[in-house]
């Protein structure tokens, strides 16, 4: 949750595979600034953390799920960031 003044804003947890969180929490916050430096609303902002730290844990090492651009991009489709 994040909250601007008296504003919340909030972005569901996605439910997937979890192999590993390492990085989780630095891959949520990269996914959080690259939409942010793109123009994107808070509540966008944290979707698109939410879904990178989501996909970091899909594999080992915090990195590895974002190395297969081929996984990456079906993974960001299903869950409807088709970045």
């Amino acid at each position: 949750m994040e909250q601007r003044g008296t504003e919340r804003y909030m972005s569901p947890a996605l439910r997937d595979e979890s192999v590993n969180a390492v990085g989780a929490g630095d891959r949520f916050a990269a996914g959080f600034l690259d939409e942010y430096l793109h123009g994107g609303d808070l509540p966008a902002c944290l979707a698109a953390g939410n879904l990178a730290g989501a996909l970091s844990t899909t594999r080992s090492g915090g990195i590895e799920a974002f190395r297969d651009a081929a996984y990456r991009q079906k993974f960001f489709e299903e869950h409807s960031l088709g970045k």
